[in-house]
């Protein structure tokens, strides 16, 4: 399945089953309730206290979920940007109406089961799996976030043009995989985005049919060329590894302050406009997004490591941030400075 666009339509597939699971198990929910219109009172009610203690878990289990569903929705998945941003939302909306409605119905309790032993039970097994699901779920959310303070990070110009969405960001594993090689840490990998939030038009079979391909790249910092390749080819769409000798591709890596070099990877061939010993100055058109090295599909790759080669093991890789950027993260666009990305982020330039 090399084709981006069958992986897209399967997870939409995929999307579209579960919001319909999910839309029938509401109203089915709403169904039962409206048949079955006599409940106690939670907190009115004597006695009765394994029921109730039932219903007050389930309640906190339900607020825990629906804080942590919009976070682990648009932070933590990694098919955001295979499914239309539409899909993306209805699946949020309807699992926090699924929670919202049972954090209604914990308030009071339904005669079955004040008065039968499996839906005690059943409760029971729900109440299990569902409160340490979402005490976990909200422990993760400030790992999401994690990230080194101001002082602790450089401050880059964003290296490219558009909208475009950070596929791999983030000060930790939970939101970016780059972060479990020490040498790749806080790196950053970003596509080029279209019309929905799409990266691709088209079937995605194709490297043309990313909007990346080709997308002028710039340098992000003042500095001097200490490495460039530019004769490597483009591979084509795979979701298996392709380059392994070559990881990084048609790339730029230039040295801005002493032992600290920022690389550009995965370029398109023969399209690097620098050589080894140019100055160059932030804003320089630099070369062009590719799929050159050990890549799945069109993107740029960027990070800061203290050594001029890739390394994984004897290097350090180090944060940035960006100085001005605007930034999609939930719900709106906002103007923001010296700010960093994290999975799923969308961003662009202000002017």
């Amino acid at each position: 399945m090399n084709s981006v666009g069958s992986i897209s339509e399967f997870y939409c597939l995929a999307i579209v089953i579960l919001e319909i699971v999910l839309l029938v198990l509401f109203l089915l929910r709403i169904y039962i309730v409206a048949k079955k219109p006599k409940r106690f009172p939670v907190l009115r009610t004597t006695g009765m206290w394994y029921p109730k203690t039932l219903k007050i878990l389930l309640g906190v289990s339900m607020v825990l979920l629906m804080v942590a569903t919009p976070f682990f929705i648009n932070f933590k998945s990694g098919i955001k940007p295979f499914i239309p941003d539409y899909h993306n939302n209805l699946l949020m909306i309807l699992l926090i109406l699924i929670c919202g409605t049972e954090i209604f119905l914990s308030f009071s309790m339904s005669k079955d089961l004040v008065e039968k032993i499996f839906r005690k039970v059943w409760l029971s097994v729900v109440v299990i799996g569902l409160l340490p699901l979402s005490i976990f779920m909200i422990g993760q959310i400030p790992e999401i976030f994690k990230y080194p303070p101001n002082q602790d990070c450089y401050v880059l110009d964003l290296p490219v043009k558009g909208v475009w969405r950070a596929s791999e960001a983030g000060g930790t594993e939970s939101v970016n995989y780059h972060n479990a090689f020490k040498g790749q840490k806080y790196a950053i990998d970003i596509v080029k985005i279209g019309k929905g939030g799409s990266m691709f038009e088209g079937d995605g079979k194709v490297i043309s049919d990313f909007y990346a391909m080709g997308a002028n790249v710039y340098s992000p910092v003042d500095g001097i060329v200490v490495h460039e390749i530019d004769s490597l080819p483009n591979a084509d769409i795979s979701f298996s590894p392709m380059d392994t000798v070559n990881p990084a591709g048609n790339h730029v890596v230039v040295e801005f302050e002493p032992d600290r070099f920022v690389f550009l990877a995965h370029l398109n061939t023969s399209s690097v406009t620098v050589k080894k010993g140019d100055t160059i100055q932030k804003g320089d058109l630099i070369g062009q997004v590719g799929n050159s090295g050990n890549t799945t599909l069109p993107h740029l790759h960027m990070h800061i490591q203290d050594l001029p080669v890739i390394e994984y093991e004897h290097s350090t890789g180090f944060p940035f941030r960006f100085k001005l950027m605007k930034r999609k993260r939930l719900l709106i666009w906002r103007t923001l400075t010296n700010e960093f990305l994290i999975r799923n982020d969308l961003f662009k330039n202000p002017s």
